[in-house]
């Protein structure tokens, strides 16, 4: 299906339909672009840890936000809040396609290589982090799968008396861990991958290897000072459709709190993690909102009609789409959405 919306995309932009659709529907929507991590410039090497968060190389994430940059309008968490909140938003502003950047969990190339990016283009933008794995300098579960998977040395590993074949399908194994250990809880994780380590008879990442990783306060810090948002990925990343009410509202206070004193700034917006709406039901928005957060954004795709927006549900689309139809993509999918109906056959 993404292949198919891609080559939609393609033919609308290069055939010039793209800007007549934009100049009737584009200021119907909000788009939200998430990102998780950037790759150096020409660079497909894999990671010691897991492939899949990666995107777009340094190169052409700068081509997607000049692009940006000379065609939309990129809001800022307040450009945002107001969009959200005054329902039809500015006439004049709303002629122009509006866009918000936002990348989650933290990782150090936020730091080191998007951010100079932005900061080059005076490009705002949403950064979510957790705030356990930044203060305590350890990496997420899934990134130790993908460590332990991809370090051992054995042909095949058991684990709950099923057999893995790494010399197969190795990519496969780390997968089918990491989507088996979202339904688990945190106690749970941690014995697992302690599991998981013997059986791959590989020693978990060293603290220094895992600090390697991540971005720190003071980036953080200067980051706050120069027009980016950091904001709430929640503090330790857990399944919050997993917890119960009250747990939830820690884990959204504590990194509110945490974020705040570090920053100096108050934190309005939380990225909730593994965000399909089948993980965030409506008691998550409400502690959300309950906890001060004005802007919620979820990991399910589409475009955020101004007209029905939700703004402790906000609909975001993967920055991860191939290079050679990533402007297109973003320059069209917002009015594939809007027009669904009209669509509907050629994009499912």
């Amino acid at each position: 299906m993404n292949g198919k919306r891609e080559w939609i995309s393609d033919f609308l932009f290069k055939t010039g339909m793209i800007y007549w659709i934009q100049k009737l529907y584009a200021h119907n929507s909000i788009v939200v672009l998430n990102y998780h991590r950037i790759r150096p410039s020409m660079s497909d090497a894999p990671s010691e840890f897991d492939d899949n968060v990666f995107d777009v190389n340094v190169d052409e994430f700068a081509r997607q936000m000049k692009w940006l940059k000379q065609h939309t309008r990129i809001l800022s968490e307040k450009d945002l809040i107001d969009a959200v909140t005054t329902i039809l938003y500015n006439t004049e502003n709303s002629k122009t396609p509006l866009v918000a950047i936002t990348f989650d969990d933290g990782y150090l190339d936020n730091y080191s290589l998007v951010y100079p990016v932005l900061k080059s283009l005076d490009i705002p933008a949403f950064f979510f982090v957790c705030t356990a794995m930044i203060t305590d300098r350890h990496l997420w579960w899934w990134d130790i799968v993908a460590y332990l998977i991809k370090k051992c040395q054995k042909p095949f590993i058991v684990m709950d008396n099923q057999h893995h074949d790494l010399l197969a399908d190795r990519s496969g194994a780390i997968q089918f861990f990491q989507h088996a250990l979202k339904k688990l809880s945190v106690v749970q994780i941690n014995q697992f991958v302690q599991n998981l380590s013997e059986a791959c008879e590989v020693a978990l990442p060293s603290t220094d290897l895992q600090d390697r990783e991540l971005m720190n306060w003071t980036q953080i810090r200067e980051m706050v000072a120069n027009q980016m948002t950091v904001a709430s990925h929640t503090h330790t990343h857990p399944v919050l459709a997993l917890l119960g009410n009250q747990e939830i509202q820690a884990e959204l206070m504590l990194s509110k709190q945490i974020l705040e004193t570090q920053t100096g700034q108050p934190v309005l917006s939380i990225s909730y993690p593994f965000g399909d709406y089948c993980y965030i039901p409506s008691v998550i928005q409400t502690i959300a909102r309950n906890c001060g957060y004005q802007l919620g954004f979820t990991s399910s795709f589409g475009v955020n009609p101004l007209k029905r927006i939700q703004p402790l549900a906000l609909n975001r689309i993967a920055g991860h789409l191939g290079k050679e139809s990533t402007v297109s993509v973003i320059s069209v999918l917002p009015h594939l959405f809007t027009r669904r109906n009209a669509f509907r056959n050629m994009i499912s």
